[in-house]
């Protein structure tokens, strides 16, 4: 049997109701001058663009391993739940 597919978010509802019309007639020559590099249609330039963009920008990536071996090694300070002096620090820099 089939699974049913996930439902659609919020936002990808909204987006599927009405088409996707880009205004901005610079980024649309973008769009353009890339595709017609690549010998490719617009809408899939668009997609691979959001695709790496989504890559990239993967909030739930982990860090290279030593990175990830670093933050092991000094973790950060538990919050001490004090306020900081903001007069204090700003007379420091002369900007009261």
């Amino acid at each position: 049997m089939n699974a049913p597919a996930d439902q659609p978010t919020r936002a990808e509802q909204q987006a599927l109701s009405a088409p996707f019309l880009i205004e901005d007639q610079d980024v649309v020559r973008m769009i353009a001058r890339v595709a017609d590099e690549r010998g490719t249609e617009m809408h899939e330039v668009t997609r691979l663009a959001i695709e790496d963009y989504a890559k990239r920008h993967d909030m739930a990536q982990r860090g290279p391993e030593w990175l990830e071996r670093y933050w092991r090694e000094h973790p950060m300070p538990l919050p001490t739940g004090l306020v900081a002096d903001k007069r204090f620090y700003d007379s420091l820099n002369d900007e009261l």
